[in-house]
Parts: C-alpha cells; structure tokens; sequence
C-alpha cells in the first residue's frame, strides 16, 4: 500500500514539474517583443561585419527558435507570421534570412533544391558533399566555434548550429508534421534517414553583412 502510495506521489510530482516547465515557457513567450518589432530592428541594426554576424549568430540559434518553434509543417506552407499558418523547410530558411535583412530571392529560392540556396547564400570555400553524418561531425568540429550552416538533405533542408561543442539542427520538419525544432543533430531523424549531406556556412560569407 505504502508504495502504491509512493508511485502515485511521484507521478503528481512529475506532472506538475511539466506544468510549470510548461507555463514558465509560455510567460518567455508572452514576454518576447512583437516579430514585427525585432524584423525592424535587426534590419536597421548598424555595426560592422563582425557585429553584424554576431547578431546574425543569436537571431538564428535564439531568437528564431523562441518565436518559430510550434509553427507547423506543410508541403505548402509559407507563412511570414510565426505560429500562424504553416511553413515548409525550404521558405522557413529562405523567410528568416529575410527577415533579418539579407538580401535574397526569398520565393524563388524556397521552391529549388537545397544545393541551388546553399550554392547562391553559402561562402564557397565552405561547401562540402558527405555521405555519413558522422563525415559531417567531423567537418563542424574542425569549424569555428559558432557558425550557422545551411544543410541539405535528401529531400528536405534546414539550419544547422555550431554553438561552441554543441551541434543543433534548426528546421521546419516535416516528420509527422511536426514543424519548426531545435534539436541536437544525433537526435534528429530527418537527419540520420538522410543518405547524402550537402552543407555550406552562411555566417561566414561577409557579404551578407558588409554596410552598404
């Protein structure tokens, strides 16, 4: 009787730690400024092109996750707005580089294949082809200690985030219509069903961030 009682206590106590781990996140959100807002500020944010990739660095890895996680997956999906309506993989990269001001095909470049995005936004030197994710372990590990990626799949493509020894795959997943997710990348399925991996750094093609 005493440990019927003491696996009921238990089960309370885990489920009310994931109440308020739930409400704790949904106050952050409530706190977070309009997107609108921060689209406006980042657009005319001065600084020079180490600034500017900084900047570029915590707007992909932090504050893109705080607004966009949750928003939903579609094939069609290409909502501007976060947690209104639905986005693709490929318009939730090309939508939030937009949206932080660099200067892209946003639509045309959303509807091709992810080699053609990571080609044209990507620094040449750093694109690379692998066929194991292990290979592509090796080459973020050998790269800077933060540095935003654009990866492309077999069929699918997203961010993915060096953040000193920690690696996250940033993206709109399309598994179970799941939808824009920080995961680390050895817990990332669309990342380990994929067969082939083509990756590129776009913090650190310098011309997305020079002043004009």
């Amino acid at each position: 009787m005493k440990k019927c009682l003491l696996v009921v206590l238990l089960s309370l106590f885990q489920f009310s730690c994931r109440e308020t781990i739930s409400d704790s996140e949904t106050i952050e959100k409530a706190q977070l400024k309009p997107y609108a807002e921060l689209k406006e500020e980042l657009k005319s944010f001065k600084g020079d092109v180490q600034e500017k990739q900084d900047r570029f660095f915590t707007f992909i890895n932090t504050d893109v996750p705080n607004y966009w996680m949750g928003t939903k997956w579609d094939f069609n999906g290409t909502t501007r707005t976060p947690q209104n309506g639905t986005i693709a993989c490929g318009y939730f990269v090309t939508t939030v580089l937009d949206d932080f001001g660099i200067k892209l095909k946003r639509i045309q470049l959303a509807q091709q294949v992810s080699s053609v995005m990571i080609t044209t936004l990507c620094e040449p030197k750093s694109i690379k082809h692998f066929s194991k994710i292990e290979q592509v372990e090796t080459y973020l590990n050998g790269r800077n200690e933060e540095e935003i990626f654009i990866v492309g799949l077999d069929f699918h493509t997203g961010f993915i985030i060096k953040d000193n020894s920690k690696l996250y795959f940033l993206h709109s997943n399309y598994i179970q219509k799941e939808g824009v997710v920080k995961e680390e990348i050895r817990n990332s399925r669309a990342l380990l069903s994929s067969k082939s991996f083509m990756i590129g750094s776009i913090s650190q093609k310098e011309s997305h961030f020079k002043i004009e």
